[in-house]
């Protein structure tokens, strides 16, 4: 295994974003079925409730917000002296200064040392989305897990439940396009059958430094074991979650330790799980397009608030990365702030890491 790797994003972040849990997003009236799926990112991307509340996205966010440190600047050598010249046959070889010795060492071992070996090493980013799939993912053979907890599902049965995911990426962002595949453990059994769950997809391109797009489609296979110890349907998510969105980040201060450094703007539309919530239609097929967008701000190195609207309902929270060398990611946030009539806001906690192989 090669060195820890950290997107979403954050991401997915997302993830992910990469980017990795998400609140409930679908409840049949009269049922406390819990729904979604692993996510970007920040993330396991581009899904839904245990989309990665890391931003996929998030991976790229420290990446791109803090480039390797320079070398050391080297040390003017002193302005020669001018002396009496001599005839060639008399002339004594000059000795080098001591600070002339000491730069022109330092320039070569910075000329020797391979790029990969500099000791540089990018540090893991809070997530700077909650629900959304974001603009970057997971590429380049990252591996990226989560698990997620809700404190209430959806409906007039409140039932707290917990899911867990998985998911890889591959490809190259960068030089051509990068491809998320997730599978989301959408219950631990309340809700429905240990084991039930649903994978999905996603496609991204990194289109400039700080700004990438992706399509995805949220659950596009079922693996269903049956219902959970309440008596719910295994899922009731939306069968045509398809969604197109793009991610920029902003440097409002070059330094990343500095306070309010960098926005993250999530902009996105997207049918299925993205179209607002209407208890009268609660058909898995139903049509329709929706737009969400996320604000993700980078309020101290560690930490960014995040504050979004899904398509259906208004979020906030927060999301921590503790270890600077670890690819931990902690996000708790609360959804059903607004958007769902009768609906209170329902507390929600997701945790990610990912792994570079």
């Amino acid at each position: 295994m090669k060195r820890l790797m950290w997107y979403v994003s954050c991401c997915l972040m997302p993830l992910f974003g990469a980017s990795a849990t998400y609140a409930n997003p679908e409840v049949k009236p009269n049922t406390d079925t819990v729904t979604g799926n692993a996510a970007s990112l920040g993330r396991l991307s581009g899904t839904d409730r245990h989309q990665s509340l890391t931003a996929t996205p998030m991976v790229a966010s420290d990446i791109l917000a803090q480039s390797p440190p320079p070398p050391p600047t080297p040390t003017a050598p002193p302005a020669p002296t001018e002396v009496p010249s001599t005839p060639p046959s008399t002339t004594t070889p000059a000795t080098p200064s001591g600070d002339s010795q000491d730069v022109q060492e330092q320039l070569n071992k910075i000329k020797e040392t391979p790029v990969s070996d500099s000791g540089y090493q990018p540090k893991t980013s809070p997530a700077f989305s909650i629900f959304n799939p974001v603009g970057f993912g997971a590429d380049k053979n990252l591996v990226f897990f989560s698990l997620d907890y809700q404190s209430c599902t959806r409906g007039p049965t409140c039932v707290s439940d917990g899911g867990a995911g998985i998911g890889i990426g591959l490809g190259d962002a960068t030089n051509s396009i990068g491809a998320e595949v997730s599978y989301a453990l959408n219950s631990f059994g309340s809700s429905a059958a240990f084991g039930s769950g649903a994978f999905s997809g996603k496609l991204h391109k990194r289109v400039a430094e700080d700004t990438a797009v992706a399509i995805g489609w949220n659950q596009f296979a079922k693996v269903n074991f049956g219902a959970g110890r309440n008596g719910s349907s295994p899922s009731d998510y939306p069968n045509n979650s398809y969604y197109l969105v793009g991610t920029k980040i902003f440097r409002t201060v070059d330094d990343i330790n500095q306070p309010f450094s960098r926005v993250a703007l999530t902009a996105g539309v997207g049918s299925g799980v993205f179209v607002p919530y209407d208890a009268n239609n609660t058909s898995l097929d139903r049509g329709g397009i929706g737009v969400f967008g996320s604000v993700g701000v980078r309020v101290a190195r560690p930490i960014s608030a995040v504050v979004e609207w899904t398509g259906q309902d208004l979020a906030a929270g927060i999301s921590v990365a503790p270890f600077d060398n670890f690819p931990l990611v902690i996000t708790p946030a609360f959804r059903d702030i607004t958007g769902i009539p009768g609906q209170s806001a329902r507390f929600v906690l997701g945790a990610s890491v990912a792994f570079n192989f």
